[in-house]
């Protein structure tokens, strides 16, 4: 995950950083005059301008945890740090590891009949771990890791849905269901709640789940845990639709302008904002002479043609667009 902060305002002249906070914070940046303030791009090491993108610093001091590991053993080995303390987990990242060096802190060897009790020690520690609760959340959260990689959403968006999931465990509403539908539906009540414009039929394409069954388990998860989830903004899906049928970035403008008449116009309200954006990249393209047509753009955001032709038509006759 690529980590963003506020940082430090460079002066290449004398090689001073100055603080970015109070008075210096509207500075603009040294290179694009009149730009700013400066950001600082942990995962790459840059300093950036916020407004050119013009790098000014590179290589920075990486200042996280020495080496990169992937369990709690490599971290308690290699690292002064332990792991975050993380919803999406089924520890929480909190658990304990007893080691198996068979050796003390002084890094002495240990008696046989120590060994022999850290080994009872170890066999009853891993054997607590094993309730039926422990091996429900290490199940969901295998299947959200894997499924979050393949939708490309932030671990913000899984930290909610791992407590949407853990919430419905509470109130024993995954009994009698399948694990990956539930931990499927967390996700996608998560999305609607972030705004990461995400479909039903993406999750459910993604985590092998069907989309009838990953429907039923939404509805229940909503109305179980009495969940305030608003509608999808249309505009959150031109640019991937225009992107996937290759439209021109000033066609994309169009699309957005097209929507907000529309809604001005009162034309969104209870309509489906996948259905919507669709046909405003279809009325965008024709309007710019572009190569979009239904088929492509209705196999792009997985709306019928036959939707995207009747709504056009009721959009294009509102607006005084291009007859279709």
């Amino acid at each position: 995950m690529c980590i963003v902060t506020i940082h430090l305002i460079v002066n290449k002249k004398n090689s001073k950083w100055e603080s970015a906070v109070g008075t210096d914070m509207g500075r603009p940046c040294v290179e694009g005059g009149g730009h700013g303030p400066l950001v600082t791009d942990s995962f790459r090491g840059e300093i950036l301008c916020a407004g050119c993108g013009y790098v000014l610093e590179d290589r920075v001091e990486d200042t996280g945890p020495e080496l990169k590991s992937y369990s709690m053993e490599e971290y308690s080995q290699n690292s002064r740090t332990g792991l975050a303390s993380t919803l999406s987990m089924h520890d929480r990242g909190l658990s304990t590891v007893i080691a198996n060096s068979g050796r003390d802190a002084s890094g002495n060897s240990i008696s046989s009949s120590m060994k022999y009790a850290f080994n009872r020690l170890r066999t009853w520690d891993s054997r607590s771990k094993t309730t039926s609760s422990e091996r429900n959340l290490r199940s969901a959260f295998i299947v959200m890791e894997g499924v979050q990689s393949k939708l490309e959403v932030s671990d913000a968006v899984v930290e909610r849905a791992a407590y949407i999931y853990r919430k419905a465990m509470g109130r024993k509403i995954i009994r009698g269901r399948t694990i990956g539908a539930m931990v499927l539906s967390a996700l996608y009540v998560s999305c609607r709640e972030s705004n990461v414009p995400r479909t039903l039929q993406d999750i459910a394409r993604v985590g092998n789940v069907s989309f009838k069954d990953l429907s039923r388990t939404y509805r229940v998860l909503v109305k179980s845990l009495d969940l305030q989830v608003d509608s999808f903004n249309p505009v959150e899906f031109v640019s991937r639709i225009g992107a996937r049928v290759q439209l021109s970035e000033k066609s994309r403008r169009d699309a957005l302008d097209i929507l907000e008449r529309a809604r001005e116009k009162g034309m969104t309200a209870g309509k489906n904002p996948v259905s919507l954006a669709a046909t405003a990249v279809f009325l965008s393209g024709i309007v710019n002479r572009e190569e979009a047509t239904q088929k492509g753009i209705a196999s792009a955001s997985g709306v019928s043609s036959v939707t995207i032709r009747n709504l056009a038509r009721k959009i294009s006759a509102e607006l005084g667009l291009a007859a279709i």
